[in-house]
């Protein structure tokens, strides 16, 4: 069980198999979010804009019903995407 503690809303390990994935790029970058990378070094390293970076830390917190991107860290580690 995983509350989400931006709504208090508590999801089950079987409703949350059913929530839209993260893409491989959205994985990627949260991975070097939780190492310390900002946005800049992220896109630095990709070879994409800041701008593209952003895009999908913002599409990241869509789909994980987090409000922040510490939330987005620990709950894909939780559930093992990252």
């Amino acid at each position: 069980m995983i509350v989400n503690t931006a709504n208090g809303n508590i999801c089950y390990r079987a409703e949350l198999e059913h929530l839209s994935k993260l893409s491989g790029r959205e994985k990627e970058i949260l991975k070097l979010v939780q190492i310390g990378k900002i946005s800049k070094e992220i896109a630095e390293q990709l070879f994409i804009s800041v701008n593209t970076v952003n895009r999908h830390r913002q599409n990241i917190l869509k789909k994980m019903s987090v409000s922040n991107i510490t939330q987005a860290c620990a709950l894909a580690a939780n559930l093992k995407w990252i």
